[in-house]
């Protein structure tokens, strides 16, 4: 078990791959903004124990961290989640957005109602980046700038 891991209860690995089910993952500007998220969050009713504040360096350090802690069969099935353009593409582009100074905020939620409340009081934090990770599914609300702008480059072509 990483330290990654350890910020999280349960299982948060999918093949080898982050996968914080039941979580929505949100990217911040920075730190400061993660931080006031999470204080967000707490104080409309989500538990604290539920809403994790990672700093850019402990971004890239856990996740780092997770990837040199696997098995071979672990590591097969990131490169594949890669190759596909799943899970570990997210992680990739969330690393680079911390290796620049993004914070990052992810919060555990029960059912729709929960979820939209989250996802409502993130948004207002205007994240670069946020998705829920269902049980057999992602959930993107906000595209990764690289991904975005190449959707919006795809479509300019056509």
């Amino acid at each position: 078990m990483s330290e990654m891991t350890d910020r999280f209860p349960g299982n948060i690995s999918s093949f080898g791959v982050l996968y914080p089910t039941n979580y929505i993952v949100a990217v911040m500007e920075n730190d400061g903004r993660a931080k006031r998220a999470q204080d967000a969050l707490v104080a409309n009713g989500f538990a604290e124990d539920d809403v994790i504040d990672f700093s850019p360096e402990e971004f890239v350090s856990l996740v780092e961290a997770h990837r040199e802690n696997k098995e071979l069969w672990a590591r097969f099935m990131e490169s594949l989640s890669r190759t596909m353009g799943t899970e570990a593409v997210y992680v990739d582009l969330d690393l680079e957005l911390a290796r620049d100074g993004a914070g990052v905020v992810a919060v555990l939620v029960q059912g729709d109602e929960g979820k939209a409340k989250a996802r409502e009081i993130l948004d207002s934090f205007r994240p670069m980046a946020m998705r829920h990770y269902a049980n057999l599914s992602i959930e993107v609300f906000v595209e990764h700038p690289q991904t975005a702008s190449s959707a919006q480059n795809d479509g300019a072509a056509a």
